[in-house]
């Protein structure tokens, strides 16, 4: 048979075609039966050289700046307000005024306590003479005038009983003056009982009472008095002041106004020092219990400026606090973790309110076997590695496993320094926390 010829360009066309068919065919081959590269895909075989370095553990929780060391300031007394001098979240000085009260009710009161002191000194005055003085004086009267009488009586009885036996005198002016003896003697008694009723008055006990009642109205007086010279009330150290606790205002001072009355020990204000500044953060269930006092804390915030700041954790509350209504978790635990002390360039900047963000040292260990969350397999306790052997395999190694943080796991047991785990992309099932 005759061979068909093609014409040229439509034989260049053909030969085009054919090329590029055969180059697809040798790219999918390529692509379907090349081996997986290291770090390619998401089965892609993964390895790692396990080595001892420093490991921490760490805890991220949200707080906001609070008062660390604080002065509350309370009014001293009674009074509605004549004069606002500070605003809160602002900084006072040590001396500045803060209010001023009325000190009408005041001065009046203490008027009425000076009076009670003067009556309690007089009568502690009078009970310090008391067997000298006037109610006993006269009780000693008149039993001196009833003992007198009586021994009148007693003499002219005699004298009546020698006339009566040589009938001059009648019995009836005898027996008269019998009566009259006994109605003495019964008032001589009477006398007696008063005069020791009168001395009874200024005995030990009595006069244990009015000094009693004098000191306190003494103490009464000066309470009232400093009351009164503490009418302007001033800040005793200079910081920030800030709202009471659990007393948040709108508009600053707006909260305290004139002619507002305050009672007194209420407190106004809280200063805080501006180096003494705290962060207070809550805790959930799971957390409570893995935050002690003395752990070290890092804070940063998003109005630090860049600033990294060091704190210690000052204490975690033993009374959980409920939880509001919502999604979120059912109970917390309040903590606070102390600042160090700050530079004047940083207390400048952090401020009391500002939010952040704590992060709190769980663990710290200096010299860990650290291997990726990755290649820890199974679930804890039973979890193992997959480590490469000198044949260029792998063998399954039981591993014990510490503490779990973001950049690795800590390897108590099972691995050395320098052995390399093996895994396929992100297989490892250990996702939990610690497990020890």
């Amino acid at each position: 048979m005759r061979p068909i010829r093609l014409p040229p360009w439509r034989s260049r066309r053909a030969l085009a075609f054919g090329a590029a068919a055969v180059g697809l065919v040798l790219i999918a081959g390529v692509l379907l039966f090349r081996p997986h590269a290291a770090g390619g895909g998401d089965d892609a075989p993964q390895s790692a050289v396990v080595e001892a370095r420093p490991f921490v553990a760490t805890l991220g929780v949200s707080g906001v700046v609070a008062p660390g060391d604080v002065v509350g300031v309370t009014a001293p007394f009674d009074g509605k307000i004549t004069q606002v001098g500070f605003d809160y979240g602002a900084a006072v000085s040590q001396g500045q005024v803060l209010i001023t009260l009325d000190t009408a009710d005041i001065a009046q009161r203490r008027d009425e306590a000076e009076a009670e002191y003067l009556k309690a000194a007089q009568a502690a005055a009078d009970m310090a003479r008391w067997s000298s003085g006037p109610e006993v004086s006269q009780a000693r009267r008149s039993e001196a005038s009833a003992q007198y009488d009586l021994g009148e009586t007693t003499r002219k009885l005699a004298d009546s009983k020698v006339l009566l036996d040589k009938g001059l005198i009648a019995r009836d002016e005898y027996d008269g003056l019998i009566q009259q003896q006994h109605s003495q003697d019964l008032a001589l008694t009477a006398a007696r009982q008063d005069l020791a009723e009168a001395l009874k008055k200024g005995d030990a006990g009595a006069q244990r009472v009015t000094a009693i009642e004098l000191e306190t109205a003494k103490a009464r007086l000066a309470e009232l008095a400093g009351d009164e010279a503490g009418a302007v009330v001033r800040a005793p150290v200079g910081g920030i002041i800030v709202h009471p606790p659990g007393e948040k205002g709108e508009g600053g001072a707006a909260a305290l106004h004139l002619g507002m009355s305050l009672s007194k020990g209420q407190l106004i204000g809280a200063i805080a020092h501006p180096g003494g500044l705290a962060v207070a953060f809550q805790l959930s269930e799971a957390d409570a219990n893995r935050v002690h006092p003395g752990q070290r804390v890092t804070v940063t915030g998003p109005g630090f400026e860049g600033l990294t700041l060091n704190a210690t954790i000052a204490q975690v509350a033993g009374e959980a606090t409920p939880g509001s209504s919502g999604d979120g978790p059912a109970v917390t635990f309040a903590a606070s973790a102390r600042l160090d002390p700050l530079t004047s360039a940083q207390a400048a900047i952090v401020r009391i309110g500002m939010s952040a963000n704590v992060a709190i040292d769980l663990y710290r260990n200096p010299n860990a076997l650290v291997a990726p969350a990755a290649a820890i397999q199974g679930d804890a306790p039973d979890t193992f590695v997959m480590v490469k052997d000198g044949n260029g395999g792998a063998r399954q190694v039981a591993v014990r496993i510490g503490h779990v943080a973001p950049d690795g796991v800590e390897v108590l047991s099972g691995l050395r320094a320098g052995d390399v785990v093996v895994w396929r992309g992100a297989a490892g099932t250990q996702q939990g926390a610690d497990a020890d």
